[in-house]
């Protein structure tokens, strides 16, 4: 027997979201309300902050136990006696945080380019700019202390090498920070305009997603949670790239309504975070 289409039941979540995605883009004369296409971004940024931020403390771990390196894995570090590592150990550990976490920007990256219309492109977009941030800012601090240092003890560079990648490194983040803006300005539903765009894709995701992002990582120190709030400056070129690009019209059937399976993803990874505050212990 044939069910009556009309009274197949439907997911009321799924209608939902559906409808403030279409309402957030039909009318090009009528600009939607914020709520409408503001609330994923924040969710979306929080998530990949948490995300990229796990994968780089488990590429130190997982690193160091590879080396027959014993440690304790946090959900800010990771914790091991230095006369249990060489030098050698040491600089391998330390930048294989980064470097993972570049790989996993570039992956990401690339599935952005080829996934366009999918519930995760804005995620992977994030995932994208925190992985390839990472990289880069530990180059800034190359001159000076992080996961590079070590490496640039071991090779004995001068320090006119070292501020040079610090430069590069500097340079890197800023362009890449005006290039995820431009980006972020052809997300803007129909009727959004560039400055209502910046604030919504870029302002209001950095300043919540990033005090978010602090929240779930707690506890950590004073001085770890202003370096993490500080590295928001370079969003700066964020909103500078949001400002003067011109939205491109996709037809990629993008949407900025929230989905729950945003809030899943984000809940996964503050579960993660709190099972790695309490330490978890690699013994080789």
């Amino acid at each position: 027997m044939k069910s009556d289409p009309l009274s197949t039941p439907v997911d009321q979540t799924v209608l939902d979201e559906d409808v403030t995605d279409r309402r957030a883009h039909s009318d090009p004369h009528v600009s939607p309300k914020w709520t409408a296409w503001a609330v994923r971004p924040i969710v979306l940024f929080a998530a990949a902050f948490t995300i990229i931020g796990i994968v780089h403390e488990w590429a130190h771990a997982l690193t160091a136990y590879a080396l027959k390196v014993p440690s304790t894995l946090f959900h800010l570090y990771v914790d091991f006696a230095p006369a249990d590592q060489t030098l050698n150990q040491r600089a391998l550990i330390g930048v294989a945080g980064p470097l993972v976490c570049l790989l996993v920007g570039l992956v990401c990256c690339f599935a952005y380019r080829k996934t366009k219309g999918s519930p995760a492109e804005l995620l992977l977009l994030y995932l994208a700019w925190f992985g390839s941030a990472t990289f880069f800012g530990n180059l800034i601090s190359a001159p000076f202390v992080g996961d590079f240092s070590s490496l640039a003890l071991l090779f004995r560079l001068p320090m006119s090498v070292r501020y040079s990648a610090g430069v590069v490194g500097l340079l890197s983040v800023c362009g890449l920070a005006f290039f995820i803006g431009t980006e972020l300005r052809n997300w803007a539903p129909v009727g959004v305009n560039a400055l209502s765009s910046m604030l919504g894709l870029v302002a209001l995701p950095v300043i919540v997603g990033t005090a978010i992002a602090v929240l779930i990582f707690l506890p950590m120190s004073p001085a770890f949670a202003t370096a993490r709030a500080s590295e928001s400056i370079f969003w700066i070129f964020g909103a500078i790239g949001a400002l003067i690009s011109r939205k491109q019209p996709s037809g990629s059937g993008r949407r900025l309504g929230w989905r729950s399976m945003d809030f899943v993803v984000l809940s996964a990874a503050i579960l993660v975070v709190r099972v790695m505050a309490g330490g978890i212990a690699l013994v080789p």
